[in-house]
């Protein structure tokens, strides 16, 4: 009887690896490398935060004008990473200002400035966009982002906060309905961020 069962399981097949077997394993990694570090802070009293954070922006990308917030994740890998979840909402100028929304999802990497408050940072992830019928036949569209920021830290004890400008360029297949293309080319945001 034992044989039976030995060769029952010998003639099963293989089950696939499954790639989201190893999401937890990764999360739980990325939860410990990346435990929130207390704030820095250099001989000037600068506060040079590593905790989570969220921000107000305003946008010109390409030709839209558009109002927005982040969300960051604290930081991990040593200070020198970070996921970031950013909306906006963005008006189309051609189309009497008709408003329509995006969605990022990105990875940050950036570090402190040596000699001050300044951290230098790149940026880049998925740009999700959610036109509107009255300019664009399909309503959902997906492209990717990056940009290179830089973030000014305020000499502030009980609220830290930053003010920050982003410079780089959205990669999107979008187009109206008289086939001109937008959101696609140079993005620029500025805004400020609380830790």
């Amino acid at each position: 009887m034992m044989k039976n069962k030995r060769k029952n399981l010998m003639k099963q097949p293989a089950q696939p690896f499954c790639v989201g077997s190893l999401v937890p394993v990764l999360l739980a990694a990325l939860l410990w490398v990346g435990a929130p570090a207390a704030a820095e802070t250099t001989g000037g009293g600068l506060n040079k935060t590593s905790a989570l954070s969220v921000g107000f922006s305003i946008h010109e990308w390409e030709d839209d004008f558009g109002l927005g917030g982040t969300l960051t994740s604290p930081w991990f890998l040593w200070n020198h990473g970070a996921l970031r979840l950013s909306g906006a909402v963005l008006f189309k100028e051609n189309f009497d200002w008709q408003p329509y929304y995006s969605l990022r999802a990105g990875l940050v990497g950036g570090s402190f400035m040596k000699t001050a408050a300044i951290r230098l940072y790149g940026e880049g992830g998925f740009l999700f966009v959610f036109s509107h019928a009255d300019f664009d036949a399909e309503l959902f569209r997906l492209g990717g982002y990056g940009h290179f920021g830089f973030e000014f830290f305020l000499d502030t004890a009980s609220w830290p906060s930053s003010y920050y400008i982003e410079l780089g360029s959205n990669g999107i297949l979008t187009k109206d309905i008289n086939g001109t293309p937008y959101l696609n080319g140079f993005a620029l945001s500025c805004g400020m961020r609380l830790y």
